[in-house]
């Protein structure tokens, strides 16, 4: 997993991460509408399953990398924005 360190980060970036309320669920990030990441705390899963967790999201690549193999970007971007769209939509009902 990368880290990023905020060291170096403008202090208004700093003062922000340091406000998020961060419990033991995480949060989920939103810009613009479309949520960006979710901030889960390092406390609550064990070196072990945080490994696991990565592994499996490996998988999830590697599967839909093989699954996309010859398919053109332009209609993987396309069946993204759709698949969005819809989700938008029954959010709103």
């Amino acid at each position: 997993m990368k880290r990023v360190r905020l060291d170096a980060e403008n202090p208004e970036v700093q003062k922000f991460i340091q406000r998020l309320p961060l419990e033991s669920e995480g949060i989920e990030l939103e810009l613009q509408g479309r949520l960006v990441c979710v901030v889960i705390p390092s406390f609550r899963y064990s070196d072990a399953e945080k490994e696991n967790l990565v592994q499996e999201r490996w998988e999830l690549i590697r599967r839909a990398q093989q699954r996309n193999q010859g398919v053109p970007a332009d209609v993987i971007e396309r069946e993204v924005q759709d698949a969005v769209g819809e989700v938008r939509r029954c959010a709103r009902r």
